[in-house]
């Protein structure tokens, strides 16, 4: 028997004894008392989650037929994370990589999907999707992490949520105004030119509430080429004129500029990954975003929950390619964007409860418009490349989804969803292209949650998803690329999960999945001849993705805590096809940046009253590179990256006093999150070779602040 097989057979005894004590009342008071008559051991809170489309009546995540993950803002805060994907680097089933350069536009995605060509994950912040209409991808750049007071994160297709998340769902929730005045300040600087400088403020005033940031961010980066910087504002005012009457008015604006150093062919990547191969990519953003929430307790046990929302997103992005000749003329293009949405989501959920019965029906309804404009000037070898073009989304979905708790230990939900999608694009240039289309889908929801004991339980689910075809993939290539004749992709899930809060000191979530997809969007060639026609945009008729997730948190005593997430994932093609006359995908083939194992291990100790320790270690398995969809290349090596953070918080009159010290990368590790196979047209008369994108050696992050409480009364 191998190693690494009994280490597996022995963790597998190790969750089933402990699934075993928690099952045993008996046994487990028994323990419990022990426990309590050796040390002080701490009592874990009930986690509460959203399990509507809105924010309504929160659920117990034990309850909820979904591995769901809750990160606070008190969670981010000790981990220390830079970024929104920093925060989320650890959660199960997550696919995150870098393929541009910085340290700001990591690509997210979840359960085997990669981002390519469109991502499968839906964000939402305050109840309004904010994933680019056009490609889905999501500019987590935007989104300021400081306004962040929770995020929900919900594995695989969720009916209410609609299209384009078969994925996943990430639901953020920004701040509210304390209830007591304060004002923080905070600086901290680092390692490869990195600071940062923010201030907030929040509180009462009168029945009304605000909170306000605004920050500064910049980096030289370790790449040349690679700055960023970065101006935040947020400021929220609540109202609550009446008991169950709640109004919210927020505004985001973000204004950054980000180079992207790029991929280095791996030769140079060894031994000079600072290098920019093709120097002179960068995107410059400007966004605006207004959001209206609120919230109002009817008789009868009716709450109606409701947004609008208008974004404005202006975008300048410039890219320089390979030379198409040795010695000849860079490739450039220049691209401008301007992106419009507006709409809104209401909803209204009933709750009534009468002994051990209680049922939650929620029904609501969203309408989005999305204006999408781009204007893009080609330079190359061949000549100018013009394109003018513009596009419409009309987007309107109704949902419902009822949650029966019968006794004290079933749950039943069941819901669905109808989306309807109308896509009108115009080329300006080349009418030819033109093409309108309209999709529309029923996509279900059910799940039963049996209680084992009271903090214990078992669940299956059952759930679809979709997604739209693009502009792209469907009209804005001509007859080379695009087809209009596009389905959408389909997805129907199967989750099977345990939840169990471990006596007082732990918490441990288990899922497997299967993600069945049919008619998921490739680029795909018949003969291979290049003739018209032939290489287009075309539904592949089977993939899969299936997987193990497994979450275990502990804090024994107020000393010690720590998280284990482990993820295992397999995601394959079900059917062949050919790419070129070179590149055929073959039944069982695997999808590449998809690594089949990631562990995270934290630990955090507390010596002394005020005083946090952390260390905490990610590895990621081998994966295949983009472009290897066959899978005859070498891939892409594992990595291991170990990360330490030391923080202290101290009381002083009138506020608090923080200040903390984190290192990246502490064994100085040179590894590649991502790749591509790709021709080398400098160096090799068009050679394929691998492309990588190097990550940052050993770093030092460190900063203070300040806060005031009650400095004005």
């Amino acid at each position: 028997m191998s190693t690494k097989l009994f280490r597996f057979i022995l963790a597998q005894v190790c969750v089933f004894l402990m699934c075993v004590v928690q099952m045993n009342p008996a046994y487990a008071e028994e323990a419990v008392a022990l426990e309590e008559s050796q040390s002080p051991v701490q009592q874990l809170p009930e986690i509460l989650v959203t399990d509507t489309r809105l924010p309504s009546i929160q659920e117990n995540i034990l309850a909820v037929p979904a591995k769901m993950t809750v990160i606070s803002a008190e969670d981010i805060q000790q981990s220390g994370a830079k970024t929104v994907q920093e925060a989320l680097e650890k959660v199960t089933g997550l696919v995150m990589y870098d393929s541009v350069g910085n340290a700001f536009q990591q690509t997210i995605d979840f359960r085997g999907f990669n981002g390519n060509p469109v991502p499968a994950t839906s964000v939402f912040v305050d109840g309004v999707r904010v994933n680019d209409p056009e490609f889905n991808f999501v500019d987590f750049d935007l989104i300021p992490l400081e306004t962040v007071e929770r995020m929900e994160i919900i594995p695989g297709p969720s009916a209410v949520y609609g299209k384009n998340a078969m994925g996943g769902v990430i639901n953020i929730l920004t701040k509210r105004g304390s209830e007591q005045r304060q004002m923080t300040g905070e600086t901290a600087w680092g390692s490869f030119g990195r600071q940062r400088y923010s201030l907030n403020t929040s509180g009462p005033v009168g029945k009304l509430d605000y909170y306000g940031s605004l920050s500064r961010e910049q980096e030289d980066g370790f790449r040349d080429e690679s700055d960023a910087k970065l101006w935040r504002g947020f400021g929220k005012v609540g109202y609550r004129p009446l008991d169950g009457t709640d109004l919210a008015v927020s505004y985001t604006y973000v204004k950054d500029k980000l180079e992207q150093a790029g991929s280095l062919p791996r030769s140079l990547a060894d031994d000079h990954p600072e290098a920019n191969f093709t120097p002179g990519d960068f995107v410059d953003r400007e966004n605006n975003f207004v959001r209206l929430t609120a919230r109002q307790v009817i008789p009868g046990g009716l709450t109606f929950t409701g947004n609008g929302f208008y974004r404005r997103l202006q975008q300048e992005s410039f890219l320089v390619g390979q030379p198409f000749l040795v010695g000849g003329m860079n490739t450039t293009s220049q691209n401008f964007v301007d992106t419009e949405s507006w709409g809104g989501t209401y909803q209204l959920t009933h709750e009534y409860e009468v002994a051990d019965f209680k049922n939650i029906l929620s029904v609501g309804g969203e309408v989005t418009r999305n204006d999408f404009r781009n204007r893009m000037l080609s330079l190359s070898d061949f000549g100018p490349f013009n394109v003018r073009r513009k596009s419409d989304e009309d987007v309107t979905g109704i949902f419902a989804q009822d949650t029966v708790h019968l006794f004290s230990d079933v749950v039943l939900v069941g819901g669905f969803r109808y989306d309807r999608n109308e896509l009108d694009f115009q080329d300006l240039l080349d009418p030819s292209n033109d093409g309108r289309k309209v999709y529309s889908r029923i996509t279900p929801r059910g799940g039963l949650t049996y209680f084992l004991v009271p903090q214990t339980s078992v669940y299956f689910s059952y759930s679809q998803g979709f997604r739209v075809p693009t502009n792209d993939e469907l009209f804005a290539q001509g007859s080379f690329g695009s087809n209009p004749n596009l389905k959408a992709v389909r997805s129907h899930n199967f989750e099977l999960g345990f939840k169990s809060q471990i006596s007082t000191w732990g918490n441990l979530a288990m899922a497997v999945y299967q993600s069945n997809i049919r008619d998921e969007i490739f680029f795909t060639c018949l003969a291979c001849d290049f003739s018209p026609d032939d290489g287009q945009n075309r539904n592949v008729p089977k993939t899969r993705r299936r997987g193990f997730e497994l979450t275990l948190k502990v804090k024994p005593n107020e000393f010690v805590d720590g998280v284990v997430n482990y993820t295992y994932t397999e995601a394959q093609f079900r059917s062949s096809f050919n790419i070129s006359s070179t590149r055929v995908v073959d039944v069982g083939d695997s999808f590449p940046l998809v690594p089949k194992n990631r562990l995270s291990v934290t630990g955090t100790v507390h010596p002394a009253k005020g005083f946090s320790l952390s260390l905490s270690g990610l590895y990621v398995s081998t994966q295949f590179l983009q472009g290897d969809e066959s899978n005859t290349r070498d891939r892409l090596p594992s990595y291991f990256v170990l990360n330490g953070r030391v923080a202290y918080e101290h009381s002083v009159p009138g506020g608090m006093l923080k200040g903390f010290l984190a290192v990246s990368n502490i064994l100085n590790h040179n590894y590649f999150t991502s790749g591509i196979y790709a021709a080398n047209r400098i160096t090799g008369g068009g050679a394929t070779q691998q492309f990588v994108v190097p990550s940052p050696g050993i770093g030092f992050f460190g900063g203070l602040s300040y806060g005031f409480e009650n400095f004005l009364n």
